[in-house]
């Protein structure tokens, strides 16, 4: 008789505790350009395509206040794809995807996304990958009636290593033209990750 022992996943499950969530909000930079690639708050932000340029664009710092305001903004900075003004006000730029990372397994995500002037029809999506495949996304659907809009998009329960929010549709290259706030990461807690493990791999039995 052959039988499949999961006894070891006793104790790793019994003391697993729940990990703190990363948020960055992109207050402690200051206004301008920030490069190819940034971290804030232990995550990780590259490969901002606005898929105009050649190549990749550089992230922005933009003080948006007071033109955003109210949920889903922490004064006084948000992030920006290639352009920004001085001072007050905010440059919206248009942006095709962009990538981040903690490094780790996570279990939730989410975003703020300010949009103004896209090409209605337009879709913006949180997408989530695990080893490069898709497993979970949130997505809105640009409405165009030339106001400033918001969305909280999000994604949880299923691991994932690598989020990345892009642009689609059949208008102007299915880009979007915005700014982010608050994005917040919660790593795996120790038993999402061992369940994980268990999962992703073939039981092999023991022979008695």
């Amino acid at each position: 008789m052959k039988r499949v022992t999961l006894l070891c996943l006793a104790m790793p499950l019994a003391g697993a505790s729940v990990a703190s969530a990363s948020i960055a909000n992109f207050d402690s930079f200051a206004e301008g350009d920030i490069g190819l690639s940034f971290t804030d708050a232990g995550i990780t932000f590259f490969n901002l395509d606005d898929r105009a340029t050649p190549g990749f664009r550089t992230f922005t710092i933009e003080a948006a206040a007071p033109t955003l305001s109210g949920p889903g903004f922490s004064p006084p900075n948000a992030l920006g794809f290639g352009s920004w003004v001085p001072g007050p006000g905010a440059a919206f730029s248009q942006c095709g995807s962009f990538m981040f990372t903690t490094g780790s397994v996570q279990t939730h995500a989410s975003i703020d996304v300010f949009e103004w002037l896209s090409p209605a029809g337009n879709i913006i999506s949180l997408e989530a990958f695990r080893n490069g495949v898709l497993v979970a996304s949130d997505s809105a659907v640009i409405p165009g009636n030339f106001q400033l809009n918001h969305w909280t998009l999000s994604v949880s329960g299923t691991p994932f290593d690598t989020l990345r929010v892009i642009g689609s549709g059949s208008s102007d290259r299915g880009i979007f033209i915005g700014l982010v706030d608050n994005v917040v990461v919660t790593p795996a807690p120790h038993t999402a990750l061992v369940l994980a493990a268990l999962l992703g791999r073939r039981r092999r039995p023991r022979p008695d």
